[in-house]
């Protein structure tokens, strides 16, 4: 073979990689139009007392109830946001509010008294998806390593792998006919699923015997959240996990800046070993501090983009496949309301998630610009789950 056939060939082969990619890319890369989801219709006249109390979803709970009442006038909706996500649950089940908004996936302790009080367990209804990398929009966990790190992408069972630990089972949450809270072998896995050196990951050479060093967040709302979705709500995490947090969640003083969430970045940026979970606005420098100055960016790190398993096409991080949900640690707007198996749910409950995921509803969402419209594939499972 002649070097300028080598040469062509070589083009070639990159070519046909670079088109497979755009492909790939083109399929995911749409985000979602509210022009084109179904209009609210009513099917059922709401008068009186509609009640909901638990997190305020950054003011999008009060344009959605304006925007319901102009097809329900003679609804009459109390809010309360006193206790935000954190007394959500609780307030629905003691019997004092009708839907409980929520910033923050519920948790087993908050499932198990609602579970304890009703034998079901609540139903959870996603109204939008969370932003892409903007303080407080539910932004989606980005898989961050050293720029050197050669690892091209990483699946959803890796990543269990690697931050996980071995365990007898895990939770499945109203996951049967019965809307059970209930621990199950269903999710257990042996140490030999373990993933501690990167060799394990196909890396070679100098790699291939190196540990692992793991990172992320401890705070609820974002380990929970990766917990679940990673770990099958497993709290078993490898044994050199390292904890941080956002810099409000820790106190002002050596002790609570090294706990930072800027620290684990600058750890990675040290460590090519590394891995972490944390938010791409940490990492490319695009959020602002509360004191109102620029985030600093880490350009010693990068991105890995994630597959939702073995053998699929890997997703890179963008706001489009947030949007579009093809990333598979997007994160969402939840409300959760008591709907007890094979039971209608209460009418006028319904007839407000029904606004909320219609055309209105999710043109309400997009306008307030916190969190992402719904794809349509995506709130019809929604609405299935109303009825």
């Amino acid at each position: 073979m002649s070097k300028l056939h080598r040469i062509r060939r070589r083009t070639a082969c990159s070519l046909a990689a670079a088109i497979a990619g755009l492909i790939s890319n083109v399929a995911f890369s749409q985000a979602p139009d509210v022009n084109q989801l179904p209009a609210y219709k009513p099917e059922f006249k709401v008068q009186g007392s509609l009640r909901i109390a638990g997190s305020e979803l950054k003011g999008n709970v009060d344009l959605l109830v304006e925007g319901f009442k102009k097809f329900h006038p003679d609804a009459v909706v109390s809010t309360n946001f006193q206790t935000s996500s954190e007394g959500a649950l609780g307030m629905m089940y003691s019997g004092v509010s009708d839907v409980a908004p929520m910033g923050d996936d519920a948790k087993i302790t908050d499932e198990m008294p609602f579970y304890n009080s009703y034998r079901y367990v609540p139903t959870e209804i996603s109204i939008a998806t969370g932003g892409y990398e903007k303080r407080g929009t539910l932004w989606p966990m980005a898989i961050i390593v050293n720029k050197d790190n050669p690892i091209a992408q990483l699946s959803m069972e890796q990543l269990d792998g690697i931050f996980g630990s071995e365990r007898s089972g895990g939770w499945a949450i109203g996951e049967d006919e019965t809307h059970n809270l209930l621990f199950t072998a269903k999710y257990t896995r042996g140490a030999d699923k373990n993933i501690r050196t990167w060799g394990q990951l196909g890396l070679k050479g100098d790699w291939a015997g190196q540990q692992i060093h793991t990172h992320g967040y401890v705070a609820p709302g974002f380990i929970i959240n990766f917990q679940r979705k990673v770990l099958h709500w497993s709290t078993k995490m490898n044994p050199n996990f390292m904890e941080y947090v956002e810099a409000k969640e820790a106190p002002d003083s050596a002790e609570g800046r090294a706990v930072n969430s800027d620290r684990m970045l600058e750890a990675v940026s040290r460590d090519k070993y590394a891995v972490a979970f944390g938010a791409m606005m940490h990492v490319d420098g695009s959020c602002v501090n509360p004191d109102g100055t620029k985030c600093v960016a880490y350009p010693n790190v990068k991105v890995v983009p994630l597959s939702p398993k073995a053998g699929a096409a890997a997703v890179a991080l963008t706001a489009d496949n947030v949007a579009n949900r093809s990333y598979p640690l997007t994160r969402d707007a939840f409300v959760y309301v008591n709907k007890a198996p094979g039971r209608a749910l209460d009418p006028k409950v319904r007839e407000f998630l029904r606004f909320a995921l219609s055309r209105e509803g999710q043109a309400i969402i997009a306008k307030a610009g916190i969190y992402t419209p719904l794809p349509a594939s995506y709130i019809a499972e929604q609405l299935k789950k109303l009825d």
